[in-house]
């Protein structure tokens, strides 16, 4: 009979880990270097709604491990970011790059190993290539590059405009797409202007700036080129107003660059204000209690996407990523930024935008779209 006893509770201790169920979800974002406020805040959300997640039993009896690294926001190291996920058939959906250059050389990486993504790059271009393993919940450039467009013309009485670049897939796309709202709106761009993208020095493009005397210039990069531009601008007596994408819209740009350097200036971004709804405003209470900090710009996004997963982990036939796949593209979700749903491209079909001016040492919100 202890035979027999032991070989049933063998059994059983054999059997038991069968019994737990869980997936890993690949998290990619910036974690160093200059952007790695945005990416580190933005995983930041999602973990805060898994945790809540995991300790309420999971999804369906699913609970959710983590994989997450660090891709330098470079296209080179986010490509081997990629291949690592690809290759561990533990993970099965990826929360993944922040940066549209990194996702224009991962994407097709992810697609070959069938890994679905759910892709921050906001580069409009990145959902027509095609791609099935991709949804982007989060809104495109062509929403943050029309707002500061209609604000320059319909409330600046803006005339006169100059785009300027860092020649990367997310600075040039998102300049170009402000300038042709511009033009279309009834304004004239004088001038498209480039500098690279390790410049810090602005003096020439700037020199050239002030002889065109612009009413608004249009700055497509990233930080900290946004606030040593900022700062030089003013230093140079550039009188124009400066309007500058999501990048912009951390505390860092206005410290950086000189709170008084900065005064008027607008951040296009996808984020409501913390107090937007009740809904955002709790999260932001969570937030702060669980990390110490505020929540970041696109903290509220990770948080949503944790719900996004809840509900493709509640809709799916099974584990697997073409399971994930499906239920992803699917998926119809109330959540804290309002109720999501992706088009068959893989983008939200409702996606809101919003337009801050510095005042002071805070960014007022403007308008939304």
């Amino acid at each position: 009979m202890k035979f027999i006893a032991s070989l049933a509770l063998g059994a059983a201790l054999v059997a038991t880990p069968a019994l737990a169920k869980d997936i890993t979800i690949g998290l990619a974002g910036p974690l160093s270097g200059p952007q790695a406020y945005f990416g580190s805040t933005w995983h930041n959300g999602f973990k805060l709604y898994i945790d809540k997640l995991n300790a309420a039993g999971g999804a369906n009896g699913v609970t959710v491990k983590i994989a997450q690294e660090d891709d330098q926001a470079d296209p080179r190291q986010g490509t081997l970011v990629a291949q690592k996920f690809c290759d561990n058939d533990a993970v099965v959906i990826g929360l993944v790059n922040f940066n549209s250059g990194v996702a224009q050389s991962t994407l097709p990486i992810y697609e070959d190993c069938s890994l679905p993504t759910m892709t921050f790059g906001s580069n409009p271009a990145l959902t027509q290539q095609g791609y099935k393993f991709m949804v982007r919940p989060v809104a495109n450039d062509f929403a943050g590059a029309l707002l500061p467009a209609e604000y320059a013309l319909q409330k600046l009485g803006a005339k006169t405009a100059v785009v300027v670049n860092d020649k990367q897939v997310f600075g040039q796309g998102i300049s170009e797409i402000f300038g042709k709202n511009f033009t279309a709106g009834g304004g004239k761009l004088l001038d498209t202007l480039s500098v690279a993208p390790t410049d810090v020095d602005f003096t020439a493009v700037l020199a050239q700036i002030k002889t065109k005397k612009p009413d608004v210039i249009y700055l497509g990069a990233v930080m900290p080129q946004l606030a040593l531009f900022a700062k030089q601008m003013h230093e140079q007596g550039v009188k124009a107003t400066l309007m500058v994408p999501d990048g912009g819209y951390t505390p860092d740009f206005i410290s950086q660059a000189g709170q008084s350097n900065v005064q008027g200036a607008t951040v296009a971004v996808q984020a409501p204000p913390l107090d937007a709804t009740p809904a955002i405003a709790d999260f932001a209470k969570e937030y702060k209690a669980k990390y110490g900090s505020d929540a970041g710009p696109y903290s509220i996004y990770g948080y949503v996407q944790g719900q996004i997963l809840e509900a493709v982990l509640k809709s799916a036939k099974g584990l697997t990523r073409d399971d994930m796949n499906t239920a992803l593209h699917n998926v119809k979700v109330d959540t804290a930024i309002g109720h999501l749903e992706f088009d068959d491209k893989g983008e939200l079909k409702v996606a809101p935008s919003y337009l801050y001016k510095v005042d002071g040492d805070k960014f007022a919100l403007l308008g939304t779209k």
